[in-house]
């Protein structure tokens, strides 16, 4: 005798579903289907749905292992930003460093996710995890800062060689940081220079 007919007819509704989702992995290779997929409307309902119900904890505990068990991916937006930062990671490796333009035509979408980090990041409304995670692979928060900092290093490193911060424009070698130099006396003659940057000069003998 059959007590539960609408339990029997859940399963037998997300059986149905779960092996079209099935058959959507091994021809995709990902269970996230859209909602707006016109082919797959309905699965992709069904997709929502599930994540809906894992949310509000109403989803048996069966079930959630049965779309674990196939990579179901519960959290979109967590997703998406782990798989930002494993493409982040990934181009380190490659590079030697984080700091991906957005104006790279081969990472144009990574670099737009990594200034919407450091956006999220002066706004204090990234999360502390997320944080040190970034850290962790030596994250540039301000380029700007980051790309002075370097200019003074080297100048540092020219100071040790030759015992002076005089470094000429018409020097080949060191062109980039003679401009560099000469910036920064324009930009302490208009007082637009930091205090912190002069401060820094000033530690260092600059003229």
């Amino acid at each position: 005798f059959i007590w539960d007919t609408i339990e029997i007819t859940w399963d037998k509704q997300f059986d149905k579903h779960f092996n079209r989702l099935c058959a959507f992995k091994a021809e995709n290779g990902h269970c996230n289907v859209s909602q707006y997929d016109k082919q797959n409307k309905s699965l992709g309902q069904w997709v929502n749905a599930q994540r809906v119900s894992y949310k509000k904890n109403t989803l048996r505990s069966d079930h959630i292992q049965q779309l674990s068990s196939i990579g179901f991916i519960w959290d979109l937006l967590e997703y998406a930003w782990n798989t930002n930062f494993d493409q982040l990671c990934a181009f380190k490796g490659q590079s030697g460093h984080c700091d991906v333009s957005r104006n790279d035509k081969r990472n144009k979408s990574l670099g737009k996710w990594v200034s919407s980090q450091r956006v999220s990041y002066k706004k204090n409304s990234l999360r502390s995890d997320r944080i040190q995670q970034l850290n962790s692979i030596g994250f540039i928060w301000d380029p700007i800062e980051y790309a002075w900092n370097k200019s003074f290093d080297q100048l540092c490193a020219l100071k040790v060689q030759n015992g002076h911060c005089t470094v000429s424009t018409y020097d080949e070698l060191s062109k980039s940081l003679g401009n560099w130099v000469h910036k920064q006396r324009v930009l302490h003659k208009k007082n637009t220079l930091s205090s912190n940057h002069i401060k820094q000069l000033n530690s260092i003998g600059f003229i």
